[in-house]
């Protein structure tokens, strides 16, 4: 038994300090890597190809041109209701109309809120250095006063009709 012993502790001693060698080079290669991985993701951020860096620049350039677009469309609907009061509709379709459209606007404390605020909406300095949360909330809330301002008058374009062509038109 003693000889047995013997035997089987240096065997026992020889495969502990081979585990312990065998997790060394683990430990090793798992390191190299790791850095290795390191290095080339920061090689990917300083050329900018970065998966992450490619979706949000692609987020904010998708944002940027929404709220180029808002602001274009709320620019022409304002602009366009300013045409119409000045020129008093001569031209258009709106001729015999605009006349109880805009007195209808005119009275209306909504629509004046609505135009007013349009109109300092696109009077602020434009975002240049805004994060994206604050350009989103900026287009919209362009899209909100555009669709109220063309709802409005569409509205008080409706007033005057009777029957089903006011609830189909």
């Amino acid at each position: 038994m003693d000889a047995v012993l013997r035997l089987i502790v240096p065997v026992l001693v020889g495969l502990l300090f081979l585990a312990m060698i065998a997790g060394w080079l683990w430990y090793t290669t798992w390191l190299v890597r790791s850095a290795i991985d390191e290095l080339a993701h920061r090689r990917r951020l300083k050329a900018g190809v970065d998966p992450l860096q490619v979706t949000a620049k692609k987020a904010l350039a998708s944002v940027e041109a929404a709220h180029d677009s808002a602001q274009r469309a709320l620019s022409l609907a304002v602009e366009s209701w300013y045409e119409l009061r000045d020129n008093r509709a001569v031209g258009t379709p709106l001729v015999e109309k605009f006349p109880r459209i805009e007195a209808r606007a005119a009275r209306d404390p909504e629509f004046l809120d609505v135009l007013e605020d349009a109109d300092a909406l696109l009077n602020e300095a434009s975002p240049g250095s805004d994060s994206i949360d604050e350009l989103l909330e900026r287009t919209a809330r362009m899209d909100a006063l555009n669709l109220r301002l063309r709802h409005l008058v569409h509205q008080y374009d409706a007033a005057g009709r009777r029957g089903f062509g006011r609830f189909f038109s």
